[in-house]
């Protein structure tokens, strides 16, 4: 498999969300790759080696419970993937790189709400930044 399908794939476990956008999941790949070039290829190895395992969710608990560097890279992953955001290692925030990563966060689906700063009823205007667009 690839570094593309196999973030996809951990990152659904992760989430426990399916049918993850596949454009989506390589930019925040890449992204976090960015961020972390080390811990993030760690993070895919161990979960390759987990998905191998009957629980796969519970044998990649146990390794990234067992590596800090780990745990962190998988935190920003959740993260970018509710948030479109995540940490960086120094502490600074990594923003949405889009207009588009910021409204597809995972956490207007769970609390069933639209993107803040967006207008959700067409025919107005509509979107991040619906508000430069004269009515």
């Amino acid at each position: 498999m690839s570094d593309a399908t196999d973030f996809l794939a951990l990152s659904e476990l992760l989430t426990g969300e399916t049918g993850l956008d596949e454009q989506l999941a390589e930019a925040y790949r890449g992204r976090l790759s960015d961020a972390y070039p080390q811990d993030l290829p760690a993070l895919l190895t161990a979960y390759r080696a987990a998905a191998t395992q009957g629980n796969p969710l519970g044998a990649l608990t146990t390794a990234v419970n067992a590596d800090p560097k780990l745990a962190r890279v998988t935190r920003e992953t959740v993260t970018a993937w509710y948030t479109a955001q995540f940490l960086k290692p120094d502490e600074t925030p990594d923003a949405p790189a889009t207009p588009q990563q910021y409204q597809s966060g995972l956490i207007w689906q769970v609390i069933k709400a639209h993107p803040l700063a967006t207008a959700p009823v067409p025919p107005a205007a509509s979107g991040y930044g619906y508000w430069t667009q004269h009515p």
